[in-house]
């Protein structure tokens, strides 16, 4: 059922993106009013990438990954935020630690200031990750599973530019976070005292998307994002911790209120 549900709905949201694209505009693209807010969704599919941690690495699959979406500007001040809740248990196989499932939950939030008529701004905000994999069989005490919890965070700075084009605009975003810092705790199936390791990362990312209007209240998405995160256990040394490296297409639907 969930199968099905998930289908249908990457479906419908295709449709609506299709129908946008093709169909007429009734609200002028990129409109410059002073109070905004938008809310909504894409799908992005892993075209590219792949996973690697300390002991293996994986090719990414194609899991159509949800982000919603949403803003609220006012005058030259934009707040935006996206975000992915707990995903279903993503299994994989790890070479050494047998049989894995990852789950995967983020929230990014930044605070922009555009230049005047909204064609280029600058931001600032906060990038959190929450992750959780269980491994069938631990590293340190074979015979026995092991889940590692890991949540890491940091400030994030970017540039953005909205380029008018045919009937819409492409938007234009790069970010890079310096310095994220978390902790990855590790629990055992037999008892054994719980790890704590301190990390340190840092992520590149950037976000190129086609915006059209399609109907007086919405916006029809299509482009594609890069993201190249990667994280080392803060001990000297610094061996590699996590590191994702990804090209995400995406295709959406957002809902558009204001003045």
């Amino acid at each position: 059922m969930r199968v099905r549900l998930r289908s249908w709905f990457a479906v419908r949201l295709a449709a609506l993106a299709v129908a946008g694209i093709l169909g007429a505009t009734t609200r002028p693209a990129c409109a410059d009013d002073p109070f905004q807010t938008t809310i909504g969704v894409t799908l992005n599919p892993v075209a590219g990438g792949y996973h690697e941690s300390f002991d293996d690495r994986i090719a990414l699959p194609p899991v159509p990954v949800p982000l919603f979406e949403a803003s609220q500007r006012l005058g030259p001040f934009e707040l935006a935020g996206y975000g992915l809740p707990p995903t279903v248990a993503i299994p994989y196989s790890d070479a050494i630690q047998g049989s894995t499932t990852l789950r995967l939950t983020i929230f990014d939030a930044s605070l922009r200031l555009w230049a005047p008529r909204r064609r280029f701004g600058i931001e600032a905000g906060e990038t959190i990750y929450n992750q959780t994999t269980h491994y069938a069989t631990a590293d340190f005490y074979p015979g026995t599973d092991e889940r590692q919890y890991s949540r890491i965070a940091g400030g994030h700075y970017g540039v953005i530019a909205h380029l008018p084009f045919r009937r819409g605009y492409i938007e234009t975003e790069v970010r890079y976070a310096p310095v994220l810092l978390g902790t990855q705790v590790s629990t055992y199936g037999n008892g054994s005292p719980s790890r704590f390791d301190p990390e340190r990362g840092d992520q590149v990312d950037a976000n190129v998307r086609f915006i059209r209007p399609a109907g007086p209240h919405g916006e029809v998405i299509v482009g594609a994002r890069y993201v190249n995160f990667t994280a080392a256990y803060d001990v000297p040394g610094r061996p590699l911790s996590d590191r994702n490296c990804a090209v995400l297409p995406s295709i959406g639907y957002r809902f558009v209120t204001g003045p």
